[in-house]
């Protein structure tokens, strides 16, 4: 789903952080679902999130807005519509 909107979103940037896989596993996700945007395999990069996510919810997708701030954040599973309302709503915020 990222990669999809990554394609069709090309003012975000999207990113990955994966915090359950080993390097040859995200490798092997990554190359099967041609996934383009950066993703990071380091729990160490969390550190800059420990205000903004719950320890056991994954999956968590953040919306960062223009000005560097969380401005959606989605502990659990959420669907197409839903990410794309929401990212369109923080785009139109001036």
């Amino acid at each position: 789903m990222l990669q999809e909107f990554s394609l069709q979103y090309p003012e975000i940037q999207f990113a990955g952080i994966l915090t359950r896989d080993n390097i040859s596993s995200a490798k092997a996700f990554y190359e099967s679902f041609k996934i383009t945007y950066p993703t990071f395999i380091d729990d160490a990069l969390l550190i800059g999130f420990k205000d903004s996510l719950i320890p056991n919810a994954i999956p968590t997708t953040l919306i960062i807005d223009k000005n560097n701030k969380v401005a959606v954040r989605i502990s659990g599973e959420i669907t197409v519509a839903g990410l794309r309302d929401l990212l369109d709503k923080v785009l139109a915020e001036k």
